[in-house]
Formats: structure tokens, sequence, C-alpha cells
């Protein structure tokens, strides 16, 4: 015969607050095809040069940029070349000089990004 003993209530184990999350301030990576195909506008705020961080540890120009439709800011990064490189470095002191890039959209020609100025609105 089976005899039946009282259960015992489990005491829950209450939840510490905790001040931790796996989300990032830090800001995410662009689409570019998104940036192209959307023809968004945006503000250059930074431009900088990470060496071995981009494919295969070549280096990159990784570029901050404010969305001008009200996203949150966004990485767009480009392999360097020569051409690239002197047009970055140059955004680079224009932005530490007199500050951000306005009005520019990213277009993509032959398989390559490139940084280009925005049509003006309403043209």
């Amino acid at each position: 015969m089976k005899t039946t003993t009282p259960r015992t209530k489990r005491k829950s184990a209450k939840k510490a607050a905790v001040d931790f999350s796996f989300a990032s301030d830090a800001p995410r990576y662009a689409q570019k095809d998104e940036y192209v195909g959307g023809n968004l506008i945006f503000t250059i705020t930074t431009v900088e040069l990470q060496p071995t961080r981009g494919y295969g540890g070549a280096d990159r120009w990784a570029v901050l940029v404010a969305p001008d439709d009200g996203r949150v800011s966004e990485i767009i990064t480009l392999p360097t070349n020569e051409k690239r490189n002197a047009q970055l470095q140059a955004a680079k002191v224009q932005i530490e000089t007199k500050g951000p890039i306005p009005n520019l959209r990213l277009v993509k020609v032959d398989g390559t990004f490139y940084f280009r100025p925005a049509e003006p609105r309403g043209s």
C-alpha cells in the first residue's frame, strides 16, 4: 500500500537584480547593400584605419556614419587601396579639423563601394 507523505513546498529562489546585459551600446555594422538600395543619406562622423582587421588579415577602413533617417550610427568597413587611402585620410583630417562630413551616400560600382555626395533633395 502506498503511503502519502505530505509534500513540502519548495522555496522559490529569489531572482537577484542583475545589472548585466548582452546588448551592446557599440555601433553595429551597416548592411552596405541596404544603404545603396535605399539611397540612404548620412554624415560621416569618424574615420579610422584598422591595420590587419579586414578580410584575411588585410588592413581596412572603418567609417562611422550617422544616417539621416534617424537610425543609430553604424560602421561601414571598406578595404584599403591607394586612391581610397588618400581620400579617407583626407576625410579623417577634415573631420578632426572641421567636424563631421554631411550629405553623403554609398554607391556600388562594379562590386566596389564608394562614398559620394548626395543629390540635393528635391532635385
